[in-house]
């Protein structure tokens, strides 16, 4: 069987990667026409099907595990914040940018209209108007400078901090307002933070007026590495931020003759990635981080998902084989995956909006499924925000499984967008049976006896 291969640590991926390349995937999911009721059937030929069977009783061994790294460069999305709950403990999310040089402008002189004066300096981070977590707890950024260069050709990891400063060039404590318009020089602009820059370093930057520093990009790259904007001590939730959009940079605001401002900004050509920690142990619960600690436990009742790198739950399907021993072949129809969510300990921790599954093969590497190229509707995996329940069908490769054209290791179950939101879940484990009051998980397979 053709596989299509997936490794967060393979070259194989495009700059492309991601949330682009899962956008990619779904306009594929999109285009294709199958037919859900055409999965299996179209195996063999209607007139040769005597029966229709199905069960939900299949045997699947859960648990959880740790995320791998992922590549966060360059996301349309980027994620800052930090927030503590009683089940996943703490989570941290930061971001480190270079901010450039706008419209390739060369031998910038702040000076060219006269002597000039900086007044004041502001980062600017404009929101994506969505959040995870509790608003009105204060939240606190700190920005501090890098000391190690980043490349946009490069590749970046979730888990790999560059080095910065140890003292902040700016704080700022606040209460999230996402959906806020902000006030500015007498003019309401959309929602955005506002981080007040220190002084002394602001005119250091200033003082570069004119200089070879400040004639080019490449120059000013060099000499400014770029920025880490971490979350601070306080925090009650996850930020989404839009690194490109025009309300996202460095400004300074100066005078000479009249007011005037400068913005170095984050564009195409910027490089930026994500940085995301997470400490399981500080969760009143303790359940997740006892599952780390024994891998490959599968009595648990319950189950967990987390975006931003923090962990997945591996499934897999030891007496699978047992259905090639039924004394005749059968053609997989469907084989729908169900997970059972619960709906949160709080409204401000909602469940993940959407999960995949990904296969795994002999050396550990995890491939798309071969279903997911299917139609979005025929796939699934989307919330349903009644029932607390996710459904992914993948007969495809169930089928593939008991045809021997499909590797039986066991599958990842993880949040499809992983670097642009904070979501997490408890989700029902294989070990949860339908009279059990947790959520549970089970695969529905339906499947037709072939003469």
């Amino acid at each position: 069987m053709n596989k299509t291969f997936f490794s967060f640590e393979s070259k194989i991926l495009s700059r492309n990667h991601g949330t682009k390349f899962f956008l990619a995937v779904l306009v594929v999911l999109f285009a294709s026409c199958k037919k859900e009721s055409d999965i299996g059937i179209d195996i063999q030929p209607e007139e040769d099907i005597i029966g229709l069977y199905s069960t939900d009783t299949t045997t699947l061994l859960t648990y959880t595990v740790r995320e791998d790294s992922i590549r966060t460069d360059e996301t349309p999305t980027v994620v800052i914040g930090k927030y503590n709950d009683e089940i996943f403990g703490t989570s941290t999310c930061g971001v480190f940018s270079q901010f450039s040089i706008p419209n390739n402008l060369s031998n910038i002189n702040f000076h060219s209209n006269g002597p000039a004066v900086l007044d004041s300096a502001v980062l600017m981070l404009s929101y994506k108007i969505d959040y995870y977590g509790d608003t009105t707890v204060p939240q606190k950024f700190d920005v501090y400078q890098m000391t190690q260069m980043i490349n946009k050709d490069s590749l970046y990891y979730s888990n790999r901090p560059k080095s910065f400063y140890p003292s902040p060039v700016g704080s700022l404590t606040f209460n999230p307002k996402p959906r806020t318009g902000v006030i500015v020089n007498n003019d309401t602009v959309a929602a955005h933070v506002r981080i007040p820059i220190d002084m002394n370093w602001a005119q250091q930057i200033f003082a570069q007026s004119g200089g070879t520093n400040l004639a080019n990009n490449t120059a000013w790259l060099a000499f400014m590495n770029g920025l880490y904007i971490s979350p601070g001590t306080t925090g009650g939730g996850l930020l989404y931020f839009n690194m490109l959009d025009s309300l996202t940079g460095l400004r300074l605001y100066y005078h000479d003759t009249t007011a005037r401002t400068f913005t170095f900004v984050v564009n195409t050509g910027t490089a930026f990635y994500s940085y995301y920690q997470h400490d399981f142990t500080t969760a009143l619960s303790g359940n997740v981080q006892q599952q780390l600690d024994m891998p490959g436990v599968s009595t648990w009742t319950t189950n967990y998902v987390q975006s931003n790198s923090g962990v997945k739950t591996k499934i897999t399907f030891p007496f699978l084989d047992n259905y090639k021993n039924l004394g005749y072949p059968i053609a997989i129809n469907k084989a729908e995956l169900v997970i059972e969510g619960e709906p949160g300990s709080s409204s401000d921790f909602p469940l993940n909006t959407r999960m995949f599954l990904t296969s795994i093969d002999s050396v550990g590497k995890e491939h798309l499924l071969i279903d997911m190229f299917e139609s979005s509707t025929y796939y699934g995996g989307s919330l349903n925000t009644v029932t607390n329940q996710y459904r992914i069908n993948i007969a495809r490769y169930i089928q593939g499984v008991l045809s021997g054209e499909e590797e039986n290791n066991g599958l990842y179950l993880k949040e499809i967008f992983g670097t642009e939101n904070g979501r997490r879940s408890v989700i029902g484990s294989g070990s949860a049976g339908p009279t059990d009051t947790p959520p549970r998980m089970y695969l529905r397979l339906v499947y037709t006896r072939i003469n």
